[in-house]
């Protein structure tokens, strides 16, 4: 398959008509065009969506719906038509076919709305030059699809920087299949069938025994077989995808460990930083806790606690000194003159300016105070027995002490946690936290879990309708055995099954086989493009994963892909795919089926890429692709184009006007750029 031009009118930003002849030329099988973010690159690429399958892979925000160029659209007045077109001409086994979609917009009421699309098609025979339309739209869709399968277009019409990595696609299985030639053997086994569905050979047969049986027991058990065969098929469908679901699964099981082993390190400073965290939480409170107590108790004796030695010395003193006390307690100098001043004693003596009681009172004047330090001195010895009494040493030194080692030790703990945990903030930096990998492990053997159960419950109830499938069976063999037309239907069947088993086990062992080659063909070409060590492993669903060695051994260990490496892996498996198709030959009986060749159009082949990888893809493509033709960032093109320069053919250069409008230019030399 070759594609010759691409036509188009009005397409997004592509304002007019313009037209982009491709390079055929089996020797210099490139072509170019280069074009910077922005300036309509991918919607290159969507054109081919379109005009082949009527659909387009543009973001919400960039409005998919409206293709027509927003200058025309907003120089249209209310009632007028323009439209959208795009037209593909490639040639395909001797026939060379002229593809067209378009699609009229309509302003009405001040809104531009597109109508239905149209597609037409034309078949020129390379032969005679005949040419003849292709009329029906049934017939135009199935030779779109027998040309470029609809599945398979994301493969060769791909947009590195759109797209998901092209080995995680679930219908992975079904298109490597279709594009490597087993289709037709698919459709052989799909054509005889089983027994549950009437539309298939064995399943007519298997109708046509009940039109033969005469009860309506025996008419019972046909559909008791027809229904256990539905049942068991569609429940072997589930297990079947839950069991891939479970080796999903599994693997991210395997990778997630992998990943905590490898931060164990980490994880146990993590864990021992956390607990001296919680830890010194708690000797904060603690120390808080130790200074309050340690505050109350001072508040409460240390002023009589301080006062203790300087009574003491006080009561050394006043014991020393010889000071007579003559004084009645508590009888001052103010109680005797009031008694004077009277003129009798309390006890009821006269009391007269010369009297005894009189000269007695004058002279106890000089012992009670103000004037007799020796009663003052007896009053303050008796409140220092009082005091010493009332404030006995109760520990409340040593009480103080403790405490005050209690709150050292304390802060010394603070202090060296603190330390440690600086220590271990500097030593797990940069490195990432095991436990957020520990929370999706518990998620996916949990997972895991249940789809051994939905697994289990599907074998189960496999094996209850195999049960009932094979005693219904051996009721109608009885009821077979009686009727001639029955076994003639019988015998039949009996060959259909056989043919089936014999296409089965062809099938099988020719999918292995093609596996193992696109695995080796992939792999060939991986280690021409990756400057590296790494091998592909393509799985029966043909998904692909990265392996290295692990240090040290021999031992394959999954590994660590980067966005480089990924569109590296993406275009080794995809020019794999392309080289395999081309060479694929298979031998059904004595017809030997041909394999297809496929162009390549990739839009920012080169994305995330580096200097060396750029390199080695462009140096491959042209090697493994009959076509190829790319959409490329001049920035990359700068690395590519040393390798791959004198294979271009045609070249052209997007140039941007404005936000709706590119144009794209044809060079005159090949591919110049001004460096």
């Amino acid at each position: 398959m070759l594609i010759k031009s691409l036509k188009y009118k009005n397409f997004r930003q592509f304002k007019g008509e313009n037209k982009i002849d491709f390079s055929c030329d089996k020797d210099n099988n490139v072509t170019i065009i280069l074009g910077n973010n922005t300036f309509g690159k991918t919607t290159l690429l969507q054109m081919f969506n379109w005009c082949l399958y009527n659909k387009v892979m543009f973001r919400r925000q960039d409005n998919p719906d409206m293709l027509l160029n927003l200058d025309v659209a907003m120089n249209m007045y209310n009632g007028d038509l323009d439209q959208v077109m795009v037209e593909i001409v490639l040639q395909h086994q001797n026939t060379e076919y002229t593809i067209t979609r378009k699609q009229a917009y309509k302003r009405i009421e001040g809104k531009v709305t597109g109508l239905m699309p149209m597609l037409t098609m034309s078949a020129k025979n390379l032969s005679t030059g005949g040419t003849d339309p292709v009329e029906k739209d049934d017939s135009r869709k199935e030779i779109i699809n027998k040309i470029m399968p609809q599945e398979l277009s994301g493969y060769f019409l791909f947009d590195t920087e759109r797209v998901q990595n092209v080995a995680e696609r679930k219908d992975l299985s079904e298109a490597v299949k279709g594009l490597l030639g087993l289709n037709a053997m698919g459709n052989a086994r799909k054509h005889l069938g089983k027994v549950e569905s009437k539309t298939t050979v064995i399943g007519g047969f298997y109708n046509d025994l009940g039109t033969h049986l005469g009860t309506e027991k025996e008419q019972r058990y046909i559909k008791e077989v027809q229904r256990a065969e539905e049942e068991i098929t569609k429940y072997e469908e589930v297990k079947n995808n839950t069991e891939d679901e479970m080796k999903k699964y599994q693997q991210i099981k395997e990778e997630l460990e992998d990943k905590i082993r490898s931060l164990a390190d980490a994880t146990k400073l993590q864990k021992e930083k956390e607990q001296l965290e919680q830890r010194r939480i708690l000797d904060d409170n603690e120390l808080e806790s130790e200074c309050d107590a340690y505050v109350k108790l001072f508040s409460d004796r240390f002023v009589f606690f301080m006062a203790q030695p300087l009574y003491k010395k006080a009561k050394e003193v006043l014991e020393d000194a010889d000071i007579e006390d003559k004084g009645i307690r508590d009888i001052t100098a103010d109680s005797i003159k009031e008694i004077i001043k009277n003129g009798r004693c309390i006890c009821g003596t006269k009391v007269e300016n010369g009297n005894e009681a009189y000269i007695h009172l004058m002279e106890q004047l000089k012992y009670v105070p103000p004037e007799s330090i020796g009663t003052t001195v007896a009053n303050f010895k008796k409140e220092i027995n009082l005091f010493n009494r009332q404030n006995r040493d109760d520990g409340f030194y040593m009480s103080l002490q403790s405490k005050i080692k209690r709150m050292i030790d304390i802060t010394e703990r603070i202090n060296e946690a603190n330390d440690r945990v600086k220590q271990i903030e500097k030593e797990i930096a940069g490195k990432e936290d095991a436990g957020k990998y520990q929370f999706r492990l518990n998620k996916t053997k949990n997972k895991l879990k249940d789809l051994a159960e939905k697994r289990d419950n599907c074998i189960s109830t496999i094996s209850k309708n195999k049960e009932q499938r094979d005693h219904a069976k051996k009721i109608i063999n009885i009821s077979v055995a009686r009727n001639e037309k029955n076994k003639e239907i019988n015998r039949y069947m009996a060959y259909a099954e056989a043919i089936k088993e014999w296409f089965d086990d062809y099938y099988i062992s020719e999918e292995m086989q093609i596996r193992e080659k696109l695995e080796n063909k992939v792999n060939e070409i991986f280690s021409r493009m990756y400057s590296g060590t790494r091998v592909l492993k393509i799985d029966d669903k043909y998904r692909t994963t990265l392996y290295t060695k692990a240090e040290g051994s021999d031992e394959l260990v999954t590994s660590g892909e980067s966005e480089g490496l990924i569109r590296v892996k993406n275009f080794a498996f995809i020019a794999g795919l392309v080289d395999l198709a081309k060479e694929q030959k298979i031998q059904i009986g004595d017809k030997e089926m041909k394999g297809e060749s496929y162009p390549l159009i990739l839009d920012a082949p080169f994305s995330n890429a580096d200097e060396i990888h750029i390199k080695n893809i462009a140096r491959e493509l042209p090697g493994v692709a009959e076509q190829v033709i790319m959409f490329v960032m001049e920035k990359d093109w700068r690395y590519a184009k040393e390798v791959i320069e004198g294979k271009v053919a045609k070249s052209y250069v997007l140039e941007k006007h404005s936000d709706t409008y590119s144009e794209i230019i044809k060079e005159d030399t090949k591919c110049q750029i001004t460096e």
